[in-house]
């Protein structure tokens, strides 16, 4: 029981403190996961679990919102593309450092391309065998905005990811 605790209590602080400001608290998926770790006997596939639904209910308000603004069908058909050198540099240093525990990934991503909704992140990291390999999380973050991308079951091959991922690309579509 106090090891759960201790683990629910190492996750949630992780989840604030990693991003260097309040505003990884404010996005809402950490609202979400907030909300929803309560439970005392909670383990690494509870978290991923809870993980999941609440990225997957901030994605569908995300969603809702596109809809009542008329850009989900063009958001919808749009292929999402590379954004460019100076532009990736630009929101990395906006954004707080990538979050890996629980064999799950997050990254809490400030958008600061205007005209630009960010779909997709990128991101590299080595296996055991010391092979390349690129990890991608989906998602809906609008211009001026803070939201998170989250990767589920990171296995344990990929050690690296916690301490020397990097972000390799990321992908938008136009806002307008």
């Amino acid at each position: 029981m106090a090891k759960a605790m201790l683990l629910i209590g190492v996750c949630a602080g992780a989840l604030v403190s990693a991003a260097g400001s309040s505003r990884a608290a404010e996005t809402c998926f950490h609202a979400c996961l907030k909300a929803k770790m309560t439970d005392s006997r909670i383990d690494d596939q509870g978290i991923r679990d809870l993980m999941a639904d609440c990225r997957d209910d901030c994605e569908e308000q995300a969603e809702a919102r596109l809809k009542v603004r008329g850009l989900d069908v063009k958001i919808d058909a749009c292929k999402p593309q590379p954004v460019d050198d100076a532009e990736l540099k630009k929101v990395r240093s906006a954004s707080s450092s990538v979050v890996a525990f629980a064999n799950a990934f997050t990254w809490d991503v400030n958008n600061v391309l205007p005209g630009k909704i960010i779909r997709r992140v990128e991101i590299g990291a080595q296996s055991l065998a010391l092979q390349d390999v690129t990890l991608t999380a989906s998602g809906i973050v609008e211009p001026g905005d803070t939201g998170t991308f989250f990767m589920n079951n990171v296995a344990d091959g990929y050690p690296s990811l916690r301490v020397a991922s990097r972000i390799k690309a990321i992908d938008a579509c136009p806002a307008d």
